[in-house]
């Protein structure tokens, strides 16, 4: 590996690339290792105004979804028959309690929690922490590289605000269709702006939540981060790249962040992510998010086990309640994970098959500790254990400003 990227001075090149004539640029997932991945329930879906398939959705929690728990051969935990508390309480103990962020949003209902269970996804092509190399960025993604280096042309596509409108209420229309072939009601709910970073094109999102609000369509949305860019941001609005306050503005649609926390010390944060992205620049972008108004949810890649108590009273100490909106994300091997690995591999002149099982057996030691590093923690700190508590229902506040 040669020298780490700045996470800064690549989010100001990534600029040049990811928005153009009121388009951003995002991936194109017809030929990605990724899209194969993650069309198993349901499939990739198209811009309607070009035809190009720049859409994917991933069912988050596959026992509460009959053709997921079909697929992936799990047992179906039917909402429409399940008390609502023990309905709460499955999905809380999922690996991704996603549906559950909206409990308190207009319109939710625990017993249509289906309906902000599939995300509709878009992903910005390019990612802060990624070179543009062939094995760039985090050890971990699950994004092709060639999705994430920003550089126009091949697996890439130009998307527009009425057109990222128009095709999530036309893939509505179909994924309710299938569902109720097999006998169930399905609307999605949710727009998702993954990447990539999509804080580099905060006034593009910005003006499509807008939009979205003109055409009165009831979508709820998730913003991705990956807590580099506070600084970018910051820049963009005194330069007038975005206007001021354009997260506070943000703030104001019914729009959850997931803050991906990729380590919780400074070399381990720079060893997840390729780069030297600093614990400052991380803390300083939870902040921000934070005063502008978000409700975010935290999710740890790869911590240190070593270094994870220490991170959890720090940050408690900085932000009330932070260790009980924090999850621990489990970490796969999916396919675009295995070809980054194997180039590594085959970098440093040693199997990519023991590479692959060394690393992967690593990930899952440092999940599972971890998961009992902050069981006991929240144990001892709140009286509770993981995942006992629906993050929704906690109240976060910033200690020190």
């Amino acid at each position: 590996m040669g020298e780490k990227t700045n996470p800064i001075k690549r989010a100001l090149e990534l600029r040049k690339t990811l928005i153009s004539d009121g388009k951003i640029l995002v991936a194109e997932f017809s030929d990605t290792l990724q899209g194969k991945d993650t069309s198993r329930v349901i499939d990739l879906m198209p811009d309607v105004s070009t035809g190009k398939y720049v859409f994917r959705t991933k069912v988050n929690v596959k026992g509460i979804d009959p053709l997921a728990a079909a697929e992936y051969k799990t047992q179906f935990f039917d909402p429409k028959t399940n008390p609502p508390e023990k309905l709460e309480e499955f999905i809380r103990q999922q690996e991704f309690d996603f549906p559950l962020w909206f409990k308190h949003s207009s319109g939710f209902d625990i017993k249509n929690a289906i309906n902000y269970n599939l995300p509709f996804t878009l992903q910005v092509a390019g990612c802060n922490f990624h070179d543009g190399s062939a094995s760039g960025g985090c050890w971990y993604c699950f994004v092709d590289d060639a999705s994430n280096n920003g550089c126009p042309g091949a697996g890439k596509a130009s998307l527009g605000i009425d057109a990222t409108i128009d095709s999530m209420l036309a893939a509505r229309e179909k994924i309710k269709q299938q569902y109720a072939k097999a006998g169930h009601d399905l609307n999605i709910k949710t727009l998702r702006t993954s990447g990539g970073e999509p804080t580099i094109v905060l006034d593009w999102i910005l003006n499509l939540w807008r939009r979205i609000g003109e055409r009165g369509c009831d979508f709820v949305g998730q913003i991705d981060t990956n807590l580099s860019t506070a600084q970018v941001v910051d820049k963009f609005e005194k330069e007038g790249v975005y206007e001021k306050y354009t997260l506070e503005k943000l703030a104001e649609f019914p729009i959850k962040v997931l803050t991906a926390i990729k380590g919780v010390d400074e070399a381990n944060l720079q060893e997840n992510v390729q780069s030297n992205a600093t614990m400052t620049d991380q803390f300083q972008s939870i902040k921000r998010f934070l005063q502008a108004g978000f409700d975010i949810y935290p999710m740890m890649y790869n911590p240190e086990p070593g270094a994870l108590l220490s991170y959890l009273r720090k940050m408690d100490a900085m932000i009330e309640n932070f260790s009980l909106r924090a999850h621990v994300g489990p970490l796969k091997v999916y396919s675009p994970t295995k070809q980054r690995l194997t180039l590594e591999a085959e970098r440093r002149g040693i199997d990519p098959a023991a590479f692959i099982r060394n690393t992967a057996a690593n990930w899952a030691d440092n999940y599972n500790r971890s998961c009992e590093i902050l069981e006991s923690y929240l144990r001892q700190t709140h009286g509770v254990g993981y995942k006992e508590t629906t993050r929704s229902d906690v109240k976060l506040k910033l200690i020190k400003e």
